[in-house]
């Protein structure tokens, strides 16, 4: 599976991965993490290229959800984008619809903790006009909604916080 994901304004990547699950309404995809250089939050390294995650990508949600694991498939945390609904999930049978970020994202340590990212690139993106005030605004009133789910225990979901990877590294 090919995971299409578009930065606005037109910053587009694929990500490998592999189906989980697909249903009209959900896709779960275990995909490795590829990225430029370590993400750091808090100063806990949360993404660096050899790290897992599991995603969770929903049909008419303003965001997806990844269960991420470090080079040892230690779980670390959840992460979740913030992203323009989309109406269906599938493009072809081996790759998503475009899935546009909507700058704001979530991180959720092991401890429970919960850190709104990027709140910057949102507000200059604002300021480029690379996205609407509209849009900027429910991607703040969605971040919003999951912090209060996060801190009344509802979020992430429990299919989330059960999954694991398809094999442990030795």
């Amino acid at each position: 599976m090919t995971i299409v994901y578009r930065r606005l304004p037109d910053d587009v990547r694929e990500f490998p991965g592999i189906v989980r699950k697909a249903t009209e309404s959900e896709l779960v995809i275990e995909s490795p993490i590829i990225v430029d250089r370590p993400i750091k939050v808090s100063g806990e390294t949360i993404a660096d290229t050899g790290y897992l995650a599991i995603w969770f990508v929903y049909k008419n949600r303003w965001y997806d959800v990844g269960k991420f694991y470090d080079q040892t498939q230690r779980w670390i945390g959840y992460y979740c984008d913030i992203l323009k609904p989309v109406k269906k999930l599938l493009q072809t049978c081996s790759r998503t619809v475009t899935l546009t970020d909507l700058f704001l994202d979530l991180w959720i340590s092991r401890g429970g903790r919960a850190f709104v990212l990027d709140e910057k690139e949102l507000e200059h993106a604002i300021r480029t006009r690379d996205i609407s005030a509209d849009l900027a605004q429910e991607a703040r009133t969605h971040i919003r909604s999951l912090m209060r789910r996060v801190n009344i225990g509802q979020f992430p979901p429990s299919e989330v916080r059960a999954i694991q990877p398809l094999r442990k590294r030795p």
